[in-house]
């Protein structure tokens, strides 16, 4: 604030003006913290005051919207998964392309679920090599650094905060089928067209569906006109309903800040129970947390955190459209004529001996079910059980001695623990497990990391203008996992999972995993009369994961700002209040590449791997792996330049920002034919770009007094391509995950294959092929037609919105994620559009405008049966664009003179959404859910409303 002199009277009033040269926002960055003005690289920031409004219950799922340059897909709606973070663009193809995690200054291998929310004090992301390539090898894909609260050396306070509230289904089905005579009309529809008469269609309805739900004859349901008969419905169960219910959320925190002047702390216990909307499905956190330092004199400083959460969570198989145990995919697939419950022959329920509603299971008990025989998702979902059990420890101890006035060495060391107990069992009653009698699974697994490094820093102002800043250190890293893995069938009892319940042991398996990083490292900061920055860095990473010629990487960083608004000839520029203009350049390295076709680390790439094997009660070794000892490091070269400007005084504050990232030698398995006895082998092959920009911009509303409005909005735009592949693949470019082909000037999601050319006079599907005179041709035979580029999975355009306003104690904000442009290849609604091939299967209501002879304008094939109808096209590419409420907020904090007398500091009581609404191209597909272009049906969003009361003391 401006400094103000006024004359004492009896009562005095003071309005404080802001004094734009002082704001000077402090963030972590790599091995230390920044002014934001003297800052040469790209960060963005996220207060604790952002995350405190999100129901979360993991950390990763706070950045959606709130930082440029970050893209996030909430793959799962499951209770404490984790989102998917990408930061400017798509850093690696078959290697890990996921951010650093950093907490409280060390690198974290534990689960990002175990971080309690209300434990954070900031967020920092880190995006340019100015800000990451201190971390070296790990910061290929940017760093998210974390940092927890701490306490202060005030007199201590205790804050109390609950929030009560329920989850709902935050992404409605898909427009699908609910009547039974809706199904019913359209599949004699199919009959008629493959056996070409209406009473044969009529006769054969119930043969093919293998239920009547009416109290007619079977061959009566649909007369030979295509027409219900005026028949009675005995029975109709709604899948969705009898799977998908709400759910309970609760939340405590107690926390516990204060100090004095030779020591802080910060003490918290939070306890999480977020409860999923199928059965069987839901996550709980205990955590506990305990931060302190304190100065034994003035040289010596020590501090130390110690952390422990205990995360339990319980989830279903919701993974793929093959998955008959997946509730999303099978309460949408199923036909509505098909119960859920036993029906008896006049439409009564029945019931088992204790009282219970009998299940159905279209095995032929009470009919055969044409699709998902012997199956029934909400039995599955109330026996089956998988759960995971988590302990989490992290700590992180260091030791800061300041000497010869200008000098400090720090000694740190953290160590992160998880051990995990996951626990699954599939019933012996039925489904997929019932053949073998049941199947049980234990996994058991442990994880430690241990960070240790020793830094030196030297601080010197020379003459008030010259200000110098350099850090000298190294670092050991090391890592170990361990697995263990059996499985048993055949379980007597059909609800029992443990181990005591089933008699055949079926496959066991246990291995280890080390992998170790040295370093060195250095940073020079220097900055002339708070106006020219400059920085320069450099790290040596040494790693396990390559052979010894080819171990050692160097990454460094060069980076210059300049506040152009401290100049003279900005003096008379009075609604400047900052102008600032930096720029960037270096390189990070990448050493984690995946086993082909998996998303599994390799920490051996170099060395071939066989497996052991039983063969006749000897050994038999198999090749599983081709090593490659010529194998290095990914390297990324990142630019980038910012302008950032504040006017008006502060009420208009801009952050632009250009980057260009260009990853070489990137870490790739690589086809090879199938002469050379190998399918894949991983070497350097590949070159790729992403080239964009990131905005933010800042408005503050001129509003009287006692009322503040502001709105934040940010955006980004990136391309993706890559420039150079192996020669011997140029030509045929390298098939993707599928759907995508790897060529020179392509993005790595651009879809690659069939054109959609409309339908034939019988209302068949055509595709497009070239012709041999460069035209192009149709065919009706998919087989023959001509793959092409039919669009991209990234968009176009990105970013959030928020507004923050409040006056006196109240306060409203509202929160919300936007995308433009990229395509989504919708495989549910694909599925959902079959010719009438897979008989019992639900439809899309689309369907009832497929060509007829009264309706030969129609795009969508004839109902006939033909299994090639639906196949993957650009008719089945959608628009990726949505917006998206992510975040409503409603408080009040009471007046500090209501609570005086009952000695309370603060209260506040609140009402909090998560997930309000989504605006998207299609109803029950949610675009949020995927970055790279194929929708799945995975657990729906889930919409959390809460109420809740915070109290300080």
């Amino acid at each position: 604030m401006q400094t103000q002199e006024v004359a004492i009277k009896p009562n005095v009033r003071v309005v404080m003006k802001s004094e734009s040269e002082l704001l000077d926002e402090v963030m972590v960055v790599a091995y230390g913290t920044a002014k934001k003005s003297s800052f040469t690289g790209s960060a963005s920031t996220v207060s604790s005051k952002s995350i405190e409004k999100l129901q979360v219950s993991n950390i990763s799922r706070a950045l959606e919207g709130t930082a440029p340059g970050v893209q996030i897909a909430m793959q799962s709606g499951q209770p404490g998964a984790n989102a998917t973070v990408r930061i400017r663009g798509i850093g690696s193809i078959n290697s890990s392309a996921a951010p650093l995690y950093v907490v409280d200054g060390m690198p974290y291998d534990g689960s990002i679920s175990a971080i309690n929310p209300s434990d954070i004090e900031s967020i920092s992301v880190l995006k340019d090599a100015a800000s990451t390539s201190l971390y070296g090898s790990r910061a290929a894909n940017g760093v998210v650094v974390i940092t927890t609260k701490k306490g202060n050396s005030q007199k201590s306070k205790v804050t109390f905060d609950a929030r009560v509230g329920i989850n709902s289904r935050g992404i409605p089905e898909y427009d699908i089928m609910k009547s039974p005579g809706e199904y019913m009309t359209t599949y004699w529809t199919v009959l008629k067209n493959q056996l070409g008469s209406g009473e044969k269609a009529s006769a054969g309805l119930y043969g093919k569906l293998g239920y009547n739900p009416y109290d007619t004859d079977n061959g009566a349901i649909v007369d030979a006109n295509g027409n219900l008969t005026s028949a009675k419905l005995l029975y109709q169960d709604n899948w969705e309903k009898e799977a998908i219910s709400n759910g309970t959320r609760q939340e405590y925190t107690l926390t516990v800040q204060g100090g004095s002047d030779k020591s802080t702390h910060f003490l918290s216990l939070g306890y999480l129970d977020d409860e999923g909307i199928i059965s069987n499905s839901d996550y709980s956190r205990l955590s506990l947390r305990a931060n302190g330092d304190y100065t034994v004199n003035e040289f010596i400083k020590l501090n130390g955190s110690v952390s422990y959460a205990r995360g339990e969570q319980n989830s279903q198989a919701i993974s793929s459209l093959s998955n008959y145990v997946n509730t999303f995919m099978f309460t949408q697939y199923v036909a509505p004529i098909y119960p859920v419950y036993a029906y008896d022959k006049k439409g009564a329920l029945i019931y088992n001996e204790n009282g219970s509603k009998r299940y159905d299971f279209g095995d032929g008990t009470y009919g055969n079910r044409a699709w998902g025989s012997n199956q029934n998702v909400v039995a599955s979902d109330a026996t089956n059980q998988n759960q995971v059990i988590s302990d989490n420890v992290s700590g992180r101890f260091g030791i800061n001695i300041t000497f010869l006035k200008d000098f400090k060495f720090s000694g740190n060391m953290g160590y992160d623990l998880t051990n995990q107990m996951q626990n699954r069992f599939m019933t012996p009653s039925f489904g997929d497990a019932a053949a073998s009698g049941g199947r049980g699974y234990k996994y058991r697994t442990r994880s430690q990391t241990y960070t240790i490094n020793e830094l030196l820093n030297y601080t010197k102002t020379i003459a008030d203008k010259h200000h110098l800043d350099i850090l000298v250190g190294h670092e050991n890293y090391k890592y170990m996992y361990n697995y263990l893995y059996n499985a048993k069938t055949k379980f007597f009892d059909e609800v029992v999972p443990e181990y005591s319940n089933a008699i055949t042991m079926e496959d066991m398996n246990s291995y280890t995993n080390e992998y170790a990083i040295e370093s060195y490292l250095g940073r020079l900061n220097y900055d002339y009369d708070d106006k020219y920055y400059f920085s320069a860095s450099l790290r040596r990473d040494g790693s396990s994961r390559f052979a010894k010629d080819n171990r050692w990487g160097t990454f460094w960083s060069l980076g210059g700002s300049w506040r152009i608004s401290k100049e003279t000839f900005m003096e008379d520029v009075s609604w400047v209040n900052n102008l600032t203009l930096r720029a960037s350049y270096g390189s990070v390295g990448n050493d984690d590449i995946y086993y082909p076709t998996t998303t599994t680390s390799n920490y051996y790439a170099y060395k071939t791997q066989y497996s052991v094997s039983n063969s006749d009660g000897s050994f038999a070794v198999s090749k599983y792996y081709q090593g490659n000892p010529d194998l290095t490091w990914e390297t990324s070269y990142n630019f980038n330049v910012g302008l950032s400007a504040s006017m008006w005084d502060n009420l208009l504050n801009i952050d632009f920002e250009y980057f260009n990232k260009k990853t070489k030698d990137m870490l790739y398995n690589v086809p090879q034919p199938m002469s050379s006895g190998l399918s894949y082998i991983s070497k350097n092959a590949l070159t790729m770009t992403n080239k964009g920009f990131e905005l933010t911009l800042g408005i503050n509303i001129p509003m009287p007094r006692d009322m503040k409005w502001n709105w934040t909005f940010t955006g980004t735009h990136y391309k993706n391509k890559v420039t150079d592949i192996p020669e011997d693949k140029r030509e045929a470019g390298i098939t993707h995950d599928s759907y995508y082909n790897i060529r020179e000037g392509k993005s790595v999601y651009d879809f690659y294959y069939y054109r959609y050319a409309g339908l034939d006079e019988k209302g068949h599907s055509l595709w497009y092929r070239d012709g041999k005179d460069g035209t192009l041709e149709t065919t009706d035979d998919y087989s023959e037609a001509t793959k092409y580029y039919i669009g991209t999975a990234l968009p176009d355009f990105q970013g959030g919105i928020s507004t923050e306003f409040s006056w006196k104690g109240l306060d409203f904000s509202i929160a919300a994620n936007y995308q433009l442009g990229g395509k989504i290849y919708d495989s549910m609604y694909t599925s959902l559009m079959h010719a009438g091939s897979d008989a019992g299967r639900n439809w899309h209501r689309d369907i009832q405008n497929a060509w007829s002879e009264t309706n030969k304008t129609s795009n969508i094939p004839i109902l006939d049966g033909d299994q090639n109808a639906n196949t993957f096209s650009d008719r089945f590419l959608i628009g990726a664009a949505f917006f998206n409420v992510r975040n409503i907020t409603l408080g009040y904090t009471f007046p500090k003179s209501w609570l005086k007398p009952i000695a309370v500091e603060n209260a506040r009581i609140y009402f909090v959404a998560d997930n309000v609404a989504l605006w998207s191209k299609r109803k029950g597909m949610d675009p949020r859910q995927y970055i790279y272009g194929q929708s799945q049906a995975n657990y729906s969003a889930i919409r959390s409303m809460s109420v809740g009361l915070s109290l300080t003391f």
